[in-house]
């Protein structure tokens, strides 16, 4: 039970850890910091709001059978190929993706897919343009391109060594 819950809060326990022992060593810019993590937390309070009511709609509104269907096991290349695209078009921290792609696994989408989306969130179409303001268009093409090509096959390869786990356990 101990373990467990070590286990599933570690990284609170952790924090509370560290801020008692700054709290023991300077507590004025323990006490900044710690407003510093509540105002940050009350920025992104009403996204983490958003995603988790974007969670139940996907819920409800999109059946196990229509993610199983265009996601799952047997959606082949298309699957993947929307995968890429959906990947690349999200936009936002990982704290409002992660979720999202646990959600859809849940709900029948294949380890490929879902590592497919995370790889091509790299991409971000949307911010092409600046980061080739900064960085120029070749780089900006290429780094790309070479996300887009190795996601797919890195995909499938973690979906082939997460299932080889599943079955073990």
């Amino acid at each position: 039970m101990v373990k467990k819950y070590l286990r599933t809060y570690w990284l609170l326990l952790l924090t509370v850890a560290i801020y008692l022992w700054c709290f023991a060593v300077t507590p004025e810019r323990a006490e900044r910091a710690l407003f510093s993590g509540v105002k940050t937390f009350g920025s992104v309070l009403m996204l983490i709001l958003a995603v988790f009511c974007l969670i139940g709609l996907l819920q409800v509104w999109i059946s196990r059978e229509q993610i199983v269907r265009v996601l799952g096991q047997n959606s082949g290349f298309k699957g993947l190929g929307i995968a890429v695209l959906c990947g690349a078009f999200l936009m936002g921290p990982p704290y409002i993706i992660f979720p999202l792609l646990l959600q859809i696994r849940e709900q029948g989408a294949r380890w490929a897919v879902v590592v497919t989306v995370l790889s091509c969130y790299a991409v971000k179409l949307q911010m092409l343009p600046v980061e080739a303001q900064f960085l120029g268009w070749g780089f900006t093409l290429l780094r790309s391109l070479i996300i887009v090509v190795i996601a797919i096959p890195v995909g499938l390869l973690i979906e082939r060594i997460m299932e080889r786990s599943e079955t073990r356990l």
